[in-house]
């Protein structure tokens, strides 16, 4: 601390003369300390229920009260380092105690092209850790808001902006997780808005329910079909996409392999990627020796010209080569046994084409 350093605490400014501190006189002007410690320039101990360092300004000119900067290009440095030792005390600690306007508690911000605004870590290595925790009282607040307002939005029309991002790192978990904690439901987890042509006007596109049911307009999946999942009689490794099934009669809700002609027993094909898959079973306890029944859509089936060169738009029927279907002729055995409409031909062998499936 230089010679003629003051420092005013609770009130009383303080004079440093190079050997003790004593009162000084409060009319000198803002003053400079400087050190080449590894420790601390100024060091102050409050050991009553006030503050250690209190700065205050009446200045209505944007100033601020408190300001801290590290100037050092390289390294990590901080501008403001707080530390607490209490079991639930809070190292750093901003309030706003305007009543009206936008009021902000804190404010964080970095004009680097890598930069972080703010940036949370926990670094214990068990236990229910978070790293950034928003809470709001108000029954219309807002926990955590994440706004992206790109310089390039309106001009390019284009660009790669988040509002909110989660990644996972490990081998499990999850990279969003949403709760509703109100004990008698009722709540809404998830939903998804989109801006309107009218100024500040949102419209939900699609939401999830607190029991888990989603409501949109429309339902755009990767596969083209709707499946069931079931058992099936045997190894599910014998088994294959584009496999046609037939309902097992020796036990309940279990599928096998066709393999006889127009079999009335025809359940569905085996889906290769289902857009939609039903099970009788919670989320998550989807047995995995279950395959996927495609019972409605358009899929790839295995199919023989047995019974002669398949055509786009000929009804299919089980077929005497297990797991292929073949095309049906004999109208009065194909009451019940119809599995769908060939969508593309096969002139002779076997093969694989799509077939919209249409039990009948």
């Amino acid at each position: 601390m230089k010679a003629d350093a003051r420092l005013t605490i609770l009130g009383v400014c303080l004079f440093f003369c190079g050997t003790h501190i004593s009162p000084a006189q409060t009319t000198q002007g803002p003053t400079n300390f400087n050190g080449a410690t590894t420790s601390q320039v100024v060091n102050i101990t409050q050991t009553g229920s006030g503050f250690g360092l209190k700065a205050s300004t009446p200045s209505t000119s944007g100033v601020s009260a408190l300001f801290g900067q590290a100037t050092g290009t390289s390294g990590f440095n901080n501008g403001v380092w707080g530390r607490s030792f209490s079991p639930a005390g809070v190292a750093v600690r901003g309030e706003n105690m305007a009543k009206t306007g936008s009021a902000t508690g804190g404010a964080f911000f970095s004009s680097s092209t890598h930069g972080l605004g703010l940036f949370g870590s926990a670094t214990a290595a068990s236990g229910f850790t978070v790293g950034i925790r928003g809470f709001a009282q108000s029954p219309n607040g807002v926990g955590v808001r994440g706004d992206v307002a790109s310089p390039c939005a309106t001009a390019c029309g284009a660009g790669y902006s988040i509002g909110v991002l989660g990644v996972i790192n490990a081998t499990s978990g999850s990279a969003g997780v949403f709760e509703e904690d109100y004990p008698d439901g009722g709540g809404t987890l998830i939903v998804g808005r989109t801006m309107t042509h009218t100024p500040g006007v949102l419209q939900n596109m699609f939401r999830v329910n607190d029991a888990g049911d989603v409501f949109a307009t429309t339902y755009n999946t990767g596969g083209a079909d709707f499946a069931e999942a079931f058992s099936v009689k045997g190894s599910k490794s014998a088994y294959a996409a584009g496999d046609v099934l037939v309902i097992d009669h020796s036990s309940a809700r279990r599928l096998a392999r066709a393999a006889k002609p127009y079999s009335t027993l025809v359940a569905g094909i085996y889906s290769t990627k289902p857009g939609v898959l039903a099970t009788p079973y919670k989320m998550g306890e989807v047995p995995k020796s279950d395959v996927p029944l495609a019972v409605v859509g358009v899929v790839p089936c295995k199919v023989t010209a047995e019974n002669g060169a398949i055509e786009a738009g000929d009804l299919l029927v089980t077929s005497s080569k297990q797991g292929y279907a073949m095309k049906g002729t004999d109208r009065r055995k194909m009451i019940g046994a119809v599995l769908g409409k060939a969508l593309e031909p096969l002139p002779q062998g076997s093969g694989v084409i799509q077939v919209l499936v249409t039990l009948q």
